[in-house]
C-alpha cells in the first residue's frame, strides 16, 4: 500500500516531466494533485507542505493549463525524482 506521499510523488513524476515551462498542467496544482489521487485539497496542500520540507518538491507561480491566473505549480526536486524512480523500480520489481 502507498502513501499519500508516494502517492502525490508518483504523480508529479508522471505530470510534470521537470522540463521549465510557462504554461504547466493543471496536474501540477493543489487542485490537480487532489483530484488525481482522489484526496481533498486541503489534505494534498498539507502533504505537499511535508514533502517540500523533506526537500523533494518545490513550487512556483506558474500559468496552469487552461488557467488565466498563476497559481503555485508543484515541481520534483532531484530527491523527489530519485525516490520516485526508486518507488518505481519496486513496484515493477513485484
Amino acid at each position: 500500500m502507498t502513501t499519500r506521499k508516494e502517492q502525490v510523488l508518483m504523480h508529479l513524476a508522471r505530470t510534470n516531466g521537470g522540463m521549465y515551462r510557462e504554461v504547466m498542467p493543471f496536474g501540477t496544482t493543489q487542485d490537480g494533485i487532489a483530484k488525481e489521487i482522489g484526496i481533498s485539497r486541503g489534505h494534498a496542500s498539507i502533504v505537499l507542505k511535508q514533502l517540500e520540507a523533506d526537500g523533494m518538491v518545490y513550487h512556483e507561480k506558474r500559468i496552469a493549463k487552461g488557467g488565466k491566473v498563476r497559481r503555485n505549480c508543484y515541481r520534483l526536486m532531484p530527491y523527489g525524482w530519485m525516490t520516485a524512480r526508486e518507488m518505481k523500480a519496486d513496484q515493477e520489481a513485484m
